[in-house]
């Protein structure tokens, strides 16, 4: 007589249906063949197309299949419908806002983190991968000059980075003073700042503007004006976001000094260097970021100036011990995870429980490309930037209001005979691109 546990049993004896071994190998290189041929060709593609709500929704549509397609159909719906109404920012002509360029390791990155799909939020379940994710912050917070003591966690963006930032920096405060707490921000800080202030409930009264130079810069004679009346009218002057690379302009405050003036008044220093951070490999981004070190939290992106696909983000707290402090939670259902005195439990170090293998594809591309590879990355991409300088001040029409730092005429001119080869090459294929 069968018994009901046996029938459940039986019932769950074979799991669903799944490819096996040849079959995934042949539907994955159907997959990253189209991915190398993609990146491969992506110089002669277009730029991008776009696309009404009306138009897309003529074009995709439609009811979930309840039996299973083919993947080789189903691949092309992907490449006529969805890739062609879309825009490449790893494209070479993409110049619409700071993009992300990743180097084909780090794609590579991304596909052994889905391949094996691992929990990197608790050390128990992923020591390894635990481990490679502090080796990444580890090298992250050497180039920045941050102390030993400071702690990190890899995040979707930078959005997330600043939210993860300000929460912490709030929470040694008390109830009390979380009311009266002024943020000074900068006027040419990025909107995900005022983003993370209406998550976090500041009230706009909270929120001071803080004018800049002819230059860009935060005022540090301004900043000290409005510390000043908000502690007699009963403030409590909390903290500052400062940029390195602002988004609209580049520009860099003065970070040395401002750390000097926020150590004097006790105000916690954030430095957003989403993407200006990586300058540090530099010579001269390095000293145009002297004193990023001493800030007390930095916003990075990998995603942007370090060659990673999205979602890359970082954030770095001076005293690590105060990200712990504010995220760590031990519900019932993760009693027994608690990570050992030496150990880290990256799920207590930010908003998100549920963390995939973030460090990897970073790591990887590390590994294989070496930091000079990155280096001559910023060099270069300097270096474009000095030459389309250069031909708008040819053209005679165009006013520059602001550059961080700029190489010689002898090294923008080892670039110009390549560029002018590549414009030359672009408008041979004019045919083809949509402008």
């Amino acid at each position: 007589m069968t018994t009901p546990s046996n029938a459940l049993r039986d019932r769950c004896a074979a799991p669903l249906p799944h490819p096996d071994a040849g079959q995934m190998q042949a539907l994955g290189r159907q997959a990253m063949d189209w991915v190398v041929r993609h990146l491969a060709t992506l110089a002669d593609q277009p730029v991008g197309h776009t696309g009404t709500r009306a138009e897309l929704e003529a074009l995709l549509r439609c009811p979930p299949p309840e039996s299973g397609r083919d993947f080789a159909a189903v691949l092309r719906d992907f490449e006529e419908k969805i890739a062609s109404h879309a825009f490449r920012p790893s494209h070479p002509r993409f110049l619409a806002f700071i993009p992300s360029a990743p180097s084909f390791l780090s794609v590579l990155g991304e596909v052994l983190c889905a391949g094996t799909n691992f929990f990197g939020s608790v050390w128990l379940e992923s020591a390894a991968p635990s481990q490679v994710e502090l080796l990444v912050l580890d090298w992250f917070k050497e180039l920045l000059g941050c102390p030993a003591s400071a702690r990190g966690v890899l995040t979707a963006g930078g959005s997330e980075a600043n939210l993860t930032a300000l929460v912490t920096a709030r929470e040694p405060l008390s109830f009390e003073e979380r009311a009266r707490a002024v943020l000074y921000v900068t006027e040419q800080r990025h909107w995900s700042v005022d983003r993370a202030t209406r998550v976090m409930g500041l009230r706009p009264d909270q929120v001071r503007p803080v004018p800049t130079d002819g230059r860009y810069r935060l005022r540090i004679d301004a900043l000290a004006e409005l510390i000043r009346r908000d502690r007699e009218e009963g403030r409590r002057p909390w903290a500052l976001v400062a940029n390195a690379g602002a988004t609209n302009t580049g520009a860099v405050d003065a970070l040395a000094p401002l750390g000097d003036f926020c150590r004097r008044e006790q105000l916690w220093f954030h430095v957003d260097a989403a993407y200006g951070w990586v300058a540090v490999l530099t010579p001269e981004g390095k000293a145009l970021l002297e004193g990023i070190g001493a800030a007390d939290s930095l916003t990075l992106d990998p995603h942007k100036w370090f060659g990673q696909t999205f979602e890359s983000g970082c954030v770095l707290v001076r005293d690590g011990r105060l990200l712990g402090q504010t995220f760590a939670m031990r519900p019932e259902y993760m009693q027994d995870v608690e990570p050992a005195e030496d150990q880290v439990n990256f799920a207590d170090y930010g908003i998100a429980l549920t963390r995939r293998f973030r460090s990897l594809k970073i790591w990887l591309s590390v590994q294989v490309l070496g930091l000079s590879w990155f280096r001559r990355l910023v060099e270069h991409c300097c270096l474009l930037a000095e030459y389309g300088q250069r031909l708008l001040e040819e053209a005679g029409c165009f006013e520059f209001c602001f550059v961080n730092w700029r190489t010689t005429a002898a090294d923008v001119e080892e670039v110009v005979g390549l560029l002018r080869e590549l414009g030359e090459q672009l408008e041979r294929r004019t045919s083809n691109v949509e402008r």
